[in-house]
């Protein structure tokens, strides 16, 4: 009984995390990733299946790189942390619902080395089933901060998110799910 026990709690455990991960707004894993061509923070047009060809890359939406602090720490923490992360096999990619000369100037100013993508009109967002639509005013279009880990072939391996829009995944999470794959 005593080995019984701890096995029906991680079991447990792990029906509540898939659970919770089903119960989130958007696609699933195992789902194929909408390929969209959008533009970088240079005025450069990316697609999905460019940025996948050298292997897997996490999508991190976030709200706004322009005026959501929680956005701008944890595009910062991702920089801090990119090199762990891409040691890891993959590559992070963050994308917003912001201008492309708005995310130029957030690049600028917090030192980004890695792509951040302006999906002006929310067509990506909506693409990925997450569009937060009870936010209006300047939110209008904004995702739930949202990481989608999409490997060489397209398809989600991994989702991460969390509970509300101020605690985010950390890159460690980003790391161990390369690492997985």
């Amino acid at each position: 009984m005593t080995k019984i026990l701890p096995r029906m709690v991680v079991l447990f455990a792990a029906l509540a995390a898939f659970a919770a991960a089903e119960s989130i707004p958007g696609l699933k894993v195992g789902d194929r990733a909408p390929d969209f061509t959008i533009q970088d923070a240079s005025g450069t047009e990316v697609t999905l299946k460019a940025l996948v060809t050298d292997g897997p890359v996490a999508l991190v939406f976030v709200r706004s790189a322009d005026w959501c602090p929680h956005c701008r720490r944890q595009l910062s923490d991702l920089e801090a942390a990119r090199v762990l992360v891409e040691a890891s096999g993959g590559r992070v990619v963050a994308l917003s619902y912001d201008a492309v000369k708005t995310n130029a100037a957030v690049v600028a100013k917090l030192g980004l080395s890695y792509p951040l993508l302006s999906d002006v009109g929310s067509k990506v967002i909506d693409a990925y089933g997450i569009r937060n639509t009870e936010a209006k005013g300047r939110g209008e279009g904004i995702p739930y901060p949202t990481i989608f880990v999409v490997d060489s072939d397209g398809m989600i391996r991994v989702k991460l998110r969390r509970e509300g829009h101020r605690v985010r995944p950390e890159s460690d999470e980003i790391r161990a799910a390369f690492e997985g794959l």
